[in-house]
This record gives C-alpha cells, sequence and structure tokens, in this order.
C-alpha cells in the first residue's frame, strides 16, 4: 500500500513539474502580438497631463494639454452608469463634474478619435453581472463605431478577470490589474496563475504600480507589462529599457519616450 501511495506521489509530482515547466515554455515562446504590445512611444500621460496647470485630471483640459505636448497614449478613468447605459469620465463615486456637468467618453472619442491610444481604467467592471458587462461592451463597440476609432487603440483595464475576459475574448487588448501579497510563498503560487490564465487568453497584459514589477520580473517571462505611475526620472528611464515593460503612465512630459 505504501509503494502503491509513493508511486503516485511521484506520478503526481512528475504531473506538476511538467506542467508548471509548459507554463514557463509557453509564456516565454507564444506571447501575443498586438499594437499595444509594440507602441512605438512607452510614456502615456496618466488622467491626462496637467502638471504645473490648474487643470483637473480626468478633463478634457488635460486631455487637450497631453495632446498638446505630443502625447501618443492616454489614460482615463471610466465607470459604467447602469442606469445612464453611459461611460462616465470619473475616478469616483459620486461623479467628477466640469463646470456642473459629467463628461462622457463619448465626448473624448469625439474630439480626439484615433490620435491617441486609450487605456481605460474601467473601475466598476468588477462590480458588474454578466448582462451588465455585455451590456457595457456592446455600448463601447458602438462609440467606437460611431467616432471610427479602432479596437486596437484601446486597452481595458480591470481588477476582476473573469469580466475582464469578456473584453479579451471580443478582441480587446486587455490588462489584468494586479497587486501584490506580502507573502512570498504566495507570489510564488500567484505568478503561475496569472500564467495559466494568460494560457487560457483571458488577458492580454498585466498592469500594477511600478514597485511591484521588481518582485515578479524574473518569474513572469515575457508576459507583457504597463506600470504606473513613475515620476523620478532615474526610475523612468532604467524601467524604460525593459522590453518586458510595454507602456508606463506618468505625469511628467516624458511622451517623447
Amino acid at each position: 500500500m505504501f509503494k502503491k501511495l509513493f508511486k503516485i506521489s511521484i506520478f503526481l509530482l512528475v504531473l506538476l513539474l511538467s506542467a508548471l515547466f509548459f507554463l514557463d515554455w509557453y509564456t516565454t515562446h507564444n506571447i501575443q502580438v498586438n499594437k499595444l504590445s509594440q507602441t512605438e512611444k512607452k510614456a502615456w500621460s496618466h488622467a491626462g497631463y496637467f502638471q504645473e496647470t490648474a487643470y483637473e485630471a480626468n478633463s478634457m483640459q488635460s486631455f487637450t494639454n497631453a495632446k498638446n505636448n505630443n502625447a501618443k497614449g492616454l489614460e482615463l478613468d471610466v465607470i459604467y452608469d447602469r442606469e445612464q447605459r453611459k461611460y462616465i469620465v470619473s475616478h469616483d463615486h459620486p461623479y467628477q463634474t466640469y463646470n456642473g456637468k459629467l463628461l462622457f467618453i463619448d465626448s473624448v472619442f469625439a474630439t480626439f478619435g484615433n490620435s491617441f491610444y486609450y487605456w481605460l481604467d474601467f473601475k466598476n467592471l468588477k462590480d458588474l453581472n454578466e448582462e451588465e458587462v455585455i451590456n457595457s461592451q456592446l455600448l463601447l463597440k458602438e462609440i467606437l463605431s460611431t467616432e471610427e476609432i479602432s479596437i486596437e487603440n484601446i486597452l481595458v483595464e480591470s481588477t476582476n478577470l473573469d469580466n475582464l475576459s469578456h473584453f479579451t475574448r471580443s478582441g480587446y487588448y486587455t490588462s489584468w490589474w494586479i497587486l501584490p501579497y506580502k507573502s512570498r510563498y504566495r507570489s510564488i503560487a500567484r505568478n503561475y496563475k496569472y500564467k495559466f490564465y494568460y494560457l487560457l487568453g483571458k488577458y492580454s497584459s498585466l498592469s500594477m504600480p511600478y514597485n511591484y514589477y521588481s518582485r515578479i520580473e524574473k518569474s513572469m517571462n515575457n508576459i507583457p507589462v504597463n506600470l504606473w505611475t513613475i515620476n523620478e526620472r532615474n526610475i523612468f528611464l532604467k524601467t524604460l529599457k525593459k522590453p518586458q515593460v510595454k507602456i508606463i503612465l506618468t505625469d511628467q512630459n516624458w511622451f517623447e519616450y
């Protein structure tokens, strides 16, 4: 009986190690190629460019200022309003207002069109049920079609992988927003979870605070990574050289990089 259990244990161990080896191989040699993983400029504006101005983050003024300073990528916070069936540009609820009015994503797209790549930080995607996720996805598709904006210019980010995967399957470039575990062993297990879900095609890239990247850099193979928010020049220039890092959000005017 003991010998049988020992053989089964050895078999399961070999099976596990083989699976982990395959995950490592796959995430090194089978990376999804996408326009947003090969952008010419890595530095994107964080909620527009509003440093040393009176502009608010996530405002048309900060977005226009980013464009005037030659930013190629724009990150903005959006919330899907279930009742209005609208995407509202706001970091939190209650919504931000500008001169007493809400800013809808339709207006942003109508104004800037394909002149930007857009990183949509989808704040409440995690709170939507399946029907609402589908409705939000159909609405985004409709807006992009109306404004003649390419889906290849859009990155959708969320902490909720299940809801995010709906967008991935529909052809969007997606980014799974992650945070570190304090435990080293839980982090190792979680890193393999990231690889497994990448293998299943649930997301296109990972996004995280820049100070977390050093903890997973050597273990995540070639899975594309997007970082936020780097405002120290020496850290920015050092991170810029890392091929795995595809997009860097910044509040500084470093948009030529």
